[in-house]
């Protein structure tokens, strides 16, 4: 059995990094904003943040211009939704479009740019003052599950240098892609789940959430690896791929999906998914040590 796996929100939980990010990208915008005269940024961004959540089919990640993750999906993809809405509204709102001006002029190529950058400014803030976080119930599955003999590959858009020291941390076994070793995790990083096709969209259709699953980079480590089970907690970068893949390729019909269930999880997005994928997904509110007894 392969068990392929997401690193943040499956073997840690983001609240920490995701808070510090938000606090660095505020931060700058606050800024950027003062030092041009404008001292309601922070207010503007407040009310930004409510509008995103309330309205996550029009905002959230964006790849080649289209909707990759939904707002609100997990704390740093409600980052870039944030982002996303300052491209929309730049043209018709003066706040977003000085903010989405001062962005470019201080050196980011876009605003998904910066959104990264802010990104790994926090995640090497935290863990310079914390220390990296695996979750110790995490450890103890992912510990149970090598021991058994499942093979698991941990494949995450987080880099393999971050995944080698979070593990490394952890006293958890490893390998880096390619290289592989009985017993040991297989970290794969960089993994551009997010990135969307340049060409038309491929739909998965679950009532509300349509979900653009033309996603190469990550159908190429499926195609690859071809887990007997998929584990994520951002249903539309994580399974909603390997769900198209069990509708409608030969081979997938058998793989399980699992998706965890964290405190962030929309709402909105686990009704869509049980009434219309409840026979295909696994929901599980009980972390990875949930999939280690399923599995077992």
């Amino acid at each position: 059995m392969k068990l392929l796996s997401d690193f943040d929100g499956v073997w840690t939980h983001p609240r920490e990094e995701a808070r510090v990010q938000g606090e660095k990208l505020e931060g700058a915008l606050v800024g950027w904003g003062a030092s041009q005269g404008v001292s309601e940024v922070g207010e503007w961004l407040a009310r930004a943040r409510v509008e995103v959540l309330e309205r996550p089919l029009e905002f959230g990640w964006v790849s080649e211009g289209r909707i990759s993750a939904f707002a609100g999906e997990d704390p740093f993809v409600t980052h870039g939704s944030l982002l996303h809405y300052i491209g929309v509204r730049a043209a018709s709102d003066p706040i977003a479009g000085l903010l989405e001006r001062a962005i470019l002029a201080h050196g980011h190529a876009s605003l998904d740019a910066f959104g990264g950058a802010t990104h790994h400014e926090g995640v090497r803030a935290v863990e310079a003052q914390r220390g990296p976080a695996i979750l110790a119930d995490s450890a103890a599955a992912g510990r149970s599950m090598l021991a058994s003999g499942i093979e698991v590959d941990v494949v995450s858009n987080s880099t393999p240098e971050k995944l080698a020291r979070w593990f490394g941390h952890a006293a958890l076994p490893y390998r880096v892609h390619p290289d592989r070793a009985a017993g040991a995790l297989a970290l794969r990083g960089g993994a551009r789940k997010f990135v969307l096709a340049n060409r038309a969209p491929e739909w998965l259709e679950l009532g509300a959430a349509r979900i653009d699953v033309a996603r190469p980079h990550y159908r190429e480590v499926l195609q690859e690896i071809r887990p007997g089970a998929v584990v994520g907690d951002v249903f539309s970068l994580d399974l909603a791929l390997p769900l198209a893949l069990k509708r409608s390729e030969p081979g997938w019909q058998d793989v399980r999906l699992f998706w965890l269930i964290r405190d962030y999880s929309p709402a909105w997005l686990r009704a869509e998914v049980e009434r219309h994928a409840g026979a295909e997904v696994e929901i599980l509110e009980d972390g990875l040590a949930g999939v280690a007894a399923r599995l077992a």
